[in-house]
């Protein structure tokens, strides 16, 4: 029974294998044969980087005079010539450069420099590197009829300007707690919900006022002067201390302010539709706190 089952564990060895490597084997009677492929399929940069490198496998065990290999640049979303000065290239595979023992995973690099990536931009940018030839008659881009990646997306995301637009998180937007203590711990809210209208400071063009209830169960719905603002450090945080005008102790006010950088939400120009802001509720300690806390709000 023992020699049975050993029989069967090494045939199904050498099934596994032979699947798993169908396409090396395609080319394994000739060493100088092969294909060229990526790596990944697609790249998202930094929102200031300067460069973006895309790897590149040569698949081919011998290439003694070594290979040329083009690419192409063509746009999917917006203009790439503002990041990319170029349109394509060609790749050396060096006969020097081979070694190591795995001979099926040489790596090339596509590397890109890119311009004006430190300007703060509210559009994203893609385009794809294209393999396209290869100067040797017995290797390929990719494996016709198999699924190598042959072309490779790199997407330019937004970067926060220093100057927020003056249209950016400015109109009609739902507000409402996310996690709060005093407030649903008494049977009503933090920031009571309903709509708030966020207007563009005057003195600061990187902060928005509007006029939120705090605790409308206790203060009778009054609006108090509320502020968040969005930082060059790309996080948003609230514009300054919010006052209740009531205390739990009698002495202290319970109010509201800006959590550290390091417990705040991350902000994208590209995006007005929602946020989320997080805060330190009670930093007085008048009823029970500090309790870290946050609201929402939402485009109308």
């Amino acid at each position: 029974m023992k020699k049975i089952l050993k029989t069967i564990s090494i045939l199904l060895l050498v099934i596994t294998f032979s699947c798993g490597d169908d396409d090396n084997g395609r080319f394994s009677s000739d060493p100088s044969s092969g294909w060229i492929e990526f790596f990944t399929s697609s790249t998202t940069t930094g929102q200031t980087v300067s460069s973006v490198t895309i790897p590149v496998s040569v698949r081919v065990p011998e290439y003694l005079n070594g290979l040329n290999i083009t690419y192409t640049i063509e746009a999917v979303e917006g203009d790439y010539t503002q990041f990319v000065s170029s349109n394509g290239g060609t790749l050396f595979a060096d006969p020097a450069l081979v070694g190591g023992e795995d001979i099926y995973a040489r790596a090339l690099n596509v590397d890109l420099e890119l311009m004006n990536m430190e300007v703060g931009r509210d559009f994203v940018t893609s385009f794809d590197v294209i393999l396209t030839a290869v100067d040797a008659s017995n290797v390929t881009i990719g494996v016709p009829g198999s699924s190598h990646i042959t072309s490779h997306r790199v997407t330019i995301p937004c970067s926060n300007p220093d100057v927020l637009p003056a249209d950016y998180f400015v109109g009609d937007y739902a507000i409402s707690d996310v996690a709060a203590s005093i407030g649903p711990g008494n049977g009503t809210e933090n920031f009571g919900a309903g709509t708030v209208t966020l207007t563009v400071d005057p003195f600061n063009p990187n902060v928005r006022l509007f006029e939120a209830t705090i605790l409308p169960a206790f203060t009778g719905g009054a609006p108090f002067p509320t502020s968040i603002e969005f930082s060059v450090d790309d996080y948003v945080t609230l514009g300054g201390y919010v006052g209740a005008g009531i205390s739990c102790n009698g002495v202290d006010e319970y109010g509201f302010t800006s959590a550290a950088a390091a417990d705040s939400v991350p902000w994208d120009v590209c995006n007005d539709l929602s946020i989320t802001i997080n805060y330190v509720e009670d930093p007085n300690i008048a009823c029970g706190g500090p309790y870290a806390s946050s609201f929402s709000l939402t485009k109308l």
